[in-house]
């Protein structure tokens, strides 16, 4: 979120800082007719891109006058939505719980912990349908009284904080002249809010999805039947699909494996020196694939997080 819309918000201090983060060329040397941008997410204070949506969710929330500090926020989520409303709900004064999933990483979890969170783990082979499921379990967790469902998947907050922050920077920072966006999909609001920003400005550019072997999202935007298994990238791919989300913000999927994941990350990690996540290899791997293909494309590529948050993951591989 920009500095101007911070201060409509009357925001000061941390706050403040989220979003403006910068993007930074790769793979020049690999692909020398391409142009390959990565926005570096990390770069925002609470460390991923999901800063925006859990600032978004809880300030409309009090805008609607639907919590007040001392209430219990809660969050279904596989780690940074959870990690956001942690640290901006302690800022803010409220309590806060999340469910999760046993594919969080040690890092995501001690770092809902620092930030006091009451964290709640199931597990993440649970069939979507199920009343055990880490979403449904937190949307019944939090029907009592004084807790308030953050609710990710379905709140168009969502959306609003990626169409009003991420997507102008990007747009800015050469996304107006992009043959390709890609980026994963978890809840899918960073894919629509950024379809919609340049859609309304007319861009022809094209939406590309990185998608984790084993989600249903590659089924979804394809058509294609879905083959479910597990996969260990977190943040991206889903066995269910977000209220938020629609098949027409996609112009391409691709399905990445484990490996294809991070092998990329571990290109860049030593070609460049830079951290960046899993879910950012499998958007790397992604990219690269196409420009195999089409060695001369301009492609921007979403970082929502770096690799600090998977080491132990990264150190098992």
């Amino acid at each position: 979120m920009d500095a101007k819309i911070a201060e409509k918000q009357g925001d000061s201090g941390l706050l403040a800082l989220i979003g403006n983060t910068p993007t930074i060329s790769v793979l020049r040397d690999l692909y020398p007719k391409a142009d390959v941008r990565i926005k570096l997410e990390s770069f925002n204070p609470g460390g991923s891109i999901k800063d925006r949506v859990a600032h978004k969710i809880i300030h409309d929330a009090e805008s609607r006058r639907l919590i007040t500090p001392g209430d219990e926020l809660v969050e279904a989520t596989s780690g940074n939505t959870g990690i956001g409303i942690a640290w901006i709900g302690r800022l803010k004064g409220y309590r806060v719980t999340i469910i999760t999933h046993d594919k969080i990483s040690q890092e995501k979890l001690a770092l809902l912990k620092f930030h006091g969170a009451n964290v709640i783990i199931m597990s993440s082979e649970t069939p979507a349908d199920s009343e055990d499921h880490y979403v449904k379990a937190a949307r019944r967790y939090a029907s009592q009284k004084g807790r308030f469902f953050c609710d990710q998947f379905y709140n168009q907050s969502n959306i609003e904080a990626h169409y009003h922050s991420t997507a102008p920077e990007l747009w800015l920072q050469g996304g107006r002249n992009a043959d390709i966006v890609i980026c994963g999909v978890g809840s899918g609001g960073t894919l629509v809010g950024l379809n919609r920003y340049f859609r309304e400005r007319g861009s022809r550019t094209k939406f590309v999805v990185a998608d984790p072997h084993g989600s249903l999202y590659h089924s979804y935007f394809s058509g294609s039947t879905y083959m479910p298994s597990s996969w260990q990238v977190e943040g991206i791919g889903s066995n269910f699909i977000p209220g938020i989300l629609n098949k027409e913000v996609a112009d391409e999927v691709y399905s990445v494996n484990d490996a294809e994941s991070f092998s990329a990350y571990g290109l860049i990690r030593r070609k460049y020196a830079l951290d960046i996540g899993l879910s950012s290899g499998a958007v790397v791997s992604t990219a690269m694939k196409i420009l195999e293909r089409e060695p001369d494309k301009k492609i921007m590529c979403i970082s929502p997080d770096s690799g600090e948050r998977y080491l132990s993951k990264l150190q098992q591989d």
